[in-house]
């Protein structure tokens, strides 16, 4: 009998599911077969560290999201703080989180895994601020000094650390930039509840306004081969001396073969693509032949192609599959033939 999963107001319903189907189950194929998992490529070096902008940090060239699918309920607690270990052994040393995913649950793994390796030395754990859940478990926003004040205090008890490394503004708007908040986040650096501070928004504008305020040293930004555009704005915000730090660097892997609902985490990815990201999930048709590459998947590529950046300082991606965090890893090392880079930069962006 088929099982019905919420992605919003969107309700997918899909047949047949069985545990074995799970992406992060899947036997990987041979080296050279066509969606290939290279991870024999270097596969005990770690991603290259980068300049995070000013802020003095070195950063791996990978971050590990701790949000999405990883932070829901439904996936199990221990295989994702079995990745988080993994994520520490393959070298990564950003990892990114925030109070809404899985309402609450990606600070409360993140903060159980930090324990338990006895905390976050030599990690850079970037949170999130401006985006709150309410007891109905709705999101809401709100960005008044007084409840940025509160979410990170929230955050810290959660992550079991006395200080974030990094925070973000959650999707602010320009006019949300006020002189409170603005004062309030200096307070909070010198305070030491935080390290660098910054925004996450994939809209130009914000970020532009962002990086004429002083007090913003990261911004968190859309940019991947479906978003090729935001090459601009990535150059932009390092010629500034701040630092680009890329989300959704594999455009949610909207390319792959098929979306078809064949599991809850697939069913989930769907919701989440018809409610969020038509456009893109359109102009990822173009981009199918990465499934068909030679030496490397499809994400690999995606991976690789925006590392290709000198001033991207970090890509976040997230995953619920121990074999796809490895292929990652090793995508970090990865340089694409020029045929395939013009190729890729030839195809229109989304709308």
């Amino acid at each position: 009998m088929g099982q019905a999963v919420r992605a919003g107001d969107v309700e997918i319903v899909f047949a047949a599911w069985r545990p074995s189907d799970a992406p992060d189950r899947m036997a990987p194929r041979r080296l050279g077969a066509p969606g290939a998992l290279a991870l024999d490529l270097a596969p005990n070096t770690p991603p290259p560290t980068r300049q995070l902008g000013r802020t003095g940090l070195l950063a791996s060239a990978l971050g590990f999201g701790c949000s999405a699918y990883w932070a829901k309920p439904v996936f199990p607690e221990r295989r994702a703080l079995a990745l988080v270990e993994q994520a520490i052994d393959g070298g990564i040393r950003l990892f990114d989180t925030g109070p809404i995913y899985g309402g609450g649950e990606g600070e409360r793994r993140l903060g159980l895994a930090l324990r338990a390796r006895g905390g976050a030395k030599d990690l850079i754990v970037c949170g999130k601020a401006g985006t709150h859940v309410g007891t109905d478990g709705r999101v809401f926003r709100d960005f008044s000094p007084a409840a940025v004040r509160a979410s990170v205090a929230r955050s810290l008890e959660r992550l079991g650390i006395d200080r974030l490394p990094g925070l973000h503004l959650h999707g602010p708007g320009a006019e949300e930039l006020t002189p409170p908040l603005l004062e309030t986040l200096e307070a909070l650096k010198r305070e030491g509840l935080v390290g660098f501070v910054g925004i996450n928004s994939f809209d130009p504008a914000v970020i532009r306004a962002g990086l004429a305020e002083p007090v913003f040293d990261s911004f968190m930004i859309e940019y991947n081969l479906i978003r090729k555009a935001g090459a601009a704005l990535v150059e932009e915000i390092a010629q500034a001396g701040r630092a680009a730090v890329i989300g959704s660097p594999i455009a949610q892997a909207l390319f792959r073969p098929s979306m078809l609902p064949t599991s809850p985490k697939r069913a989930w990815e769907l919701g989440r693509a018809l409610i969020r990201h038509r456009a893109d999930l359109r102009a990822a048709r173009a981009y199918r032949f990465l499934n068909h590459l030679p030496a490397m998947t499809g994400a690999q590529a995606a991976l690789a192609w925006v590392l290709r950046s000198p001033h991207v300082a970090t890509a976040v991606f997230a995953t619920t599959s121990p074999e796809h965090l490895s292929a990652n890893i090793a995508a970090a090392r990865i340089s694409l033939p020029d045929e395939l880079v013009r190729r890729i930069e030839s195809l229109p962006d989304a709308p």
